[in-house]
């Protein structure tokens, strides 16, 4: 009977750490509806993309190399969630393809929640497919999105595109923009993107400086966060 509910559950047992967009998801009850109408100013120029250098090339090999290595500690974890689940130790078989994928988590934010994820599993006795255990690894994701919350200095660049945008739009003073999203929704953006790795960053700042002008803006943003905070985990099909 194990064999004939594996897949499903097992996936289940993985994806309950995919409940990292709630927090994407969280964005739009903290700025839904338009922002108020203010005179327009011009908000200052958007910031001049990095110089492709040999220290830019050294620093995004180092990134690739810790992104595999982080992914690599992820999949240790799902074999040994397959392996509990099939009650053999004979490995996974998707192991390999999973070592392959990449995803828009930061390495850091990555490793955290395998690590933490792995130490539950192997302190949790019995069937890991319980609700118990459903809640001790979304423990581990929450955790790990907090240990990699984003400087408030750090968020500057994504407030300067998304102010910008709705300043050139007429919708709002950059300055007022600043702030009132700064204050209102800050704390959450800084987790939000400080799980990602730089390619997930780039994303949102893409997106942010294409906001349709004039519309509500918090569906807008979560449409930004939601894709890129759904592709945090690989989890197998």
């Amino acid at each position: 009977m194990k064999g004939t509910i594996l897949g499903p559950r097992f996936r289940a047992a993985a994806a309950v750490l995919g409940a990292a967009s709630l927090i994407a998801a969280a964005l739009a009850a903290g700025c839904g509806g338009s922002p108020p109408r203010a005179a327009s100013a011009q908000g200052p120029a958007r910031p001049a993309p990095e110089a492709r250098d040999g220290r830019g090339a050294q620093k995004a090999a180092h990134e690739q190399r810790e992104q595999r290595e982080a992914q690599r500690a992820w999949c240790v974890y799902l074999e040994e969630l397959y392996e509990r689940a099939t009650e053999q130790a004979r490995g996974w078989p998707k192991f390999e393809e999973c070592t392959r994928m990449t995803t828009m988590a930061s390495p850091r934010m990555l490793r955290a929640t395998s690590e933490c994820s792995l130490a539950a599993l192997r302190r949790f006795e019995g069937d890991p497919f319980t609700p118990g255990y459903a809640e001790e690894v979304s423990r581990c994701g929450s955790e790990a999105m907090t240990a990699t919350t984003l400087p408030r200095s750090d968020l500057a660049p994504f407030m300067a595109v998304l102010c910008g945008r709705l300043a050139g739009c007429g919708d709002l003073d950059y300055d007022t923009c600043r702030q009132s999203l700064e204050d209102g929704l800050g704390p959450q953006l800084e987790r939000a993107i400080g799980a990602m790795n730089s390619r997930g960053r780039q994303e949102v700042r893409a997106c942010f400086g294409k906001l349709a002008c004039g519309g509500d803006l918090g569906p807008q943003i979560s449409a930004c966060l939601e894709p890129i905070m759904d592709d945090l985990l690989w989890l197998p099909g």
